[in-house]
This record gives C-alpha cells, sequence and structure tokens, in this order.
C-alpha cells in the first residue's frame, strides 16, 4: 500500500487563510462596536425648581364682542333694600322677656292704594296678634316690607312663617289687602346685653348678602346663568339705619338696608382661557408652565356702564414654570463624553434645576454616550 503524505499549505493559501481569520475577527469587532453604540444610552433626571409665572390682563365685557381681549356679557343695574330684625346671642348676656317681632310683606291686590297706621294690627293663622311699628302706604297692585311686633311678651308672641289678616279693615278689603312673613317671628325671651357697633357691623354684612341674592336673581332675568357662570358686583349703600345706638342695652335691633348694585355677567370659561393663553406668552425661554392656579383666578370690575352694558376687567391669574427640554442648558452636546459627576455639577448650578441624576444602559457605563441622540433627558415633577 502506498503511503500518503500531508503536503504543507503554499504560500499563498496561508496568507489568504490569515486574510480570512482577520477579517472574521474585524467584522465580529465591528459588529461588537455597532452594537455597543446602538443600545448605549444614558438619561438624566432632573427635578426642577418651580417658578411663579403670572399675568395680569384687561379684558372688556360686550354684548357684541368682536375683538381680541372681548369677551361677551350683561351690565344691568338695580336698587334693592331690606329691613330686617336681629337677636343678639346668649353669651354673656341676660334673659329678658319682650316682644318677638319681626318682617312682613304687606300686599295690596287692589286697585287702589291702602294706607295703615302704626299699631295697625295684624292677626296671623294661629291667632297670635302683631302691630305695626310704624304707618306704611302699601300701593295699588303693590307691596312693601314693614317691621312688626307681637302684642304680648313672651314665647307666646312667637310665630313661624304665616299669613296675616288685617282684622282692621272690612271683610272685602282683608282678602285684597294682607301680609305675609318668610322669617319666623322671635324675641320673645331676648338676651340683653350692651349693643356694640361689631353686632351692626355684623349684621348689616349678613343682610348685604341676603340683598345681593335678591338682586342677582332678580338682574339675571333673561340671562343664561350656563354660559354666563362669571357675576361681579360693583356696590353702593344708599342707606344703613339702625333702630337701636351702639352703647345702648338691647336683645335685638333692626336694620334698614338700602344698595345701589351693578351686576356684571360674563362668561368666565372665555376670560379664563384668553388669561391662560396671555400666562403661557409671560414665560422666559426655555421654559414651560407646569401648572395653572385655576383655583386663582380673579376678576375685578374696574369700570362698568349700565347704558350700553359694557365692562371694562382686571384679570389676574398665576401658574408655576418649570425648565423644558428646549433650555439652552439642557443642549445635549453639552454632556457628550462626560462622566456623570461632570454632567450633575454642570447642572446643578443652575437655579432652576434642584436635583440631576444619571442612569445608563447597559448600567456599567461609565461615561456618557458620545452620540447626542442617546441621550435622554427626563423632566419629573417638581418637589413640593
Amino acid at each position: 500500500m502506498a503511503k500518503t503524505s500531508k503536503q504543507p499549505l503554499s504560500r499563498s493559501l496561508r496568507v489568504y487563510q490569515k486574510a480570512a481569520i482577520f477579517f472574521v475577527i474585524a467584522s465580529l469587532l465591528l459588529l461588537l462596536a455597532v452594537l455597543y453604540l446602538s443600545v448605549s444610552q444614558a438619561t438624566i433626571h432632573i427635578t426642577p425648581t418651580s417658578g411663579l409665572v403670572t399675568t395680569t390682563v384687561g379684558v372688556e365685557v360686550d354684548k357684541d364682542p368682536n375683538a381680541l381681549g372681548q369677551v361677551s356679557g350683561y351690565v344691568r343695574q338695580a336698587d334693592v333694600s331690606k329691613s330686617r330684625i336681629f337677636n343678639l346671642p346668649e353669651e354673656g348676656a341676660v334673659p329678658v322677656e319682650e316682644k318677638a317681632g319681626g318682617v312682613v310683606t304687606l300686599i295690596n291686590e287692589s286697585s287702589s292704594s291702602q294706607s295703615l297706621v302704626s299699631t295697625t294690627r295684624l292677626l296671623s293663622e294661629e291667632g297670635v296678634l302683631f302691630r305695626l311699628d310704624e304707618a306704611v302706604e302699601v300701593p295699588a297692585g303693590g307691596q312693601v316690607e314693614a317691621i312688626v311686633h307681637a302684642d304680648v311678651v313672651g314665647r307666646d308672641g312667637e310665630s313661624g312663617p304665616t299669613q296675616f289678616t288685617i282684622p282692621g279693615l272690612n271683610t272685602t278689603r282683608q282678602t285684597e289687602v294682607y301680609a305675609v312673613s318668610v322669617d319666623s317671628m322671635t324675641g320673645g325671651v331676648q338676651y340683653v346685653r350692651v349693643l356694640d357697633q361689631s353686632d351692626i357691623d355684623a349684621a348689616a354684612e349678613e343682610l348685604k348678602a341676603e340683598l345681593l341674592e335678591e338682586a342677582e336673581l332678580l338682574l339675571s332675568d333673561g340671562i343664561d346663568r350656563d354660559e354666563y357662570t362669571g357675576l361681579s358686583f360693583d356696590v353702593e349703600v344708599i342707606e344703613q339705619v339702625s333702630d337701636t345706638d351702639p352703647g345702648s342695652e338691647a336683645g335685638q335691633f333692626s336694620i334698614s338696608l338700602s344698595l345701589s348694585v351693578i351686576a356684571t355677567f360674563f362668561d368666565e370659561e372665555a376670560i379664563a382661557n384668553y388669561a391662560e393663553s396671555e400666562l403661557y406668552s409671560q414665560l422666559q425661554a426655555g421654559f414651560e408652565v407646569f401648572e395653572v392656579n385655576e383655583d386663582g383666578l380673579q376678576i375685578t370690575v374696574q369700570s362698568a356702564n349700565v347704558d350700553d352694558e359694557t365692562a371694562t376687567l382686571e384679570v389676574y391669574l398665576d401658574g408655576a414654570a418649570v425648565i423644558s427640554t428646549s433650555a439652552e442648558i439642557l443642549d445635549r452636546s453639552r454632556f457628550t463624553g462626560k462622566s456623570p459627576e461632570e454632567v450633575i455639577a454642570l447642572l446643578e448650578s443652575a437655579e432652576s434645576i434642584q436635583e440631576v441624576s444619571v442612569s445608563f444602559t447597559p448600567f456599567w457605563l461609565k461615561r456618557m454616550p458620545t452620540l447626542e441622540d442617546h441621550i435622554k433627558i427626563n423632566v419629573k415633577k417638581p418637589k413640593e
């Protein structure tokens, strides 16, 4: 049998073999480099410092708005009056039996006016007798408020809301002229002490609030309040009278209050949207509104013209602004190739940034990627 021998590779084949091995290794290294570059990523986590941004703008109310800064609305005026008896609280006072009292509305359904002298009797449905404090004139087809007090002292003179006849009138006239009370007649037992000016002021404010409720109901007639949700009052006190002076001993006192009320009804949503757009325009470059303080919207009537139903409003709105990713300081080219410590030190020097941290993918990376698009910036919610 013939013996075969292994022939050595020729010189040229050995060169080709080495070249192939080098190519494979180089390809693997290139593939690893590409994989490294494609998966390497850094994320900069930023907790910003929240800053206040505000705007104060003028808004015109008009029935037919046709320009920027105008909203639809109405301006109306009315005079309202009301009287009411107030009882002093028990604390620090001495109980004393007195005549209960309250306010009644005298109604005249006839075509002729009716004069009623002071002490005119009014009889409640429960049989409790009251008398007018002062003479009044009840207009034909109209009504008027008056203060009455019970004919007897103590709890027996108290009464709930009811209707009253006027026994001094003839039977036919009693059906045309009568009185009703919305509130109870109280004060059969009064808690007497020295009346202070603060008692009168507090009672006047309470009565004013009631009158404004009545004015709103009166002046909003024909207005869609679902659309015109905003309302502002300009109030002038025409007259305020108390039947008891400060420093006097009393268990109850009455206040009569007359107001001139100008009510401005407006589309509050439209105003809020306009103010918000103006708020955004106040931002510095590189910042964004993080939160609008909707509860902080303040609308003040600067002037109102009842004749042409126009008004000028001053509107204030504020919100919280934070740095945005478009800010120059967050330009990603500033971070390429840097260590995380360098990035943190660079960013925390800015007043608009509170905290900074850096995370890597894969986690063993020690420096920022050299490619900008492999750096992500995450602006988190500001800390309270």
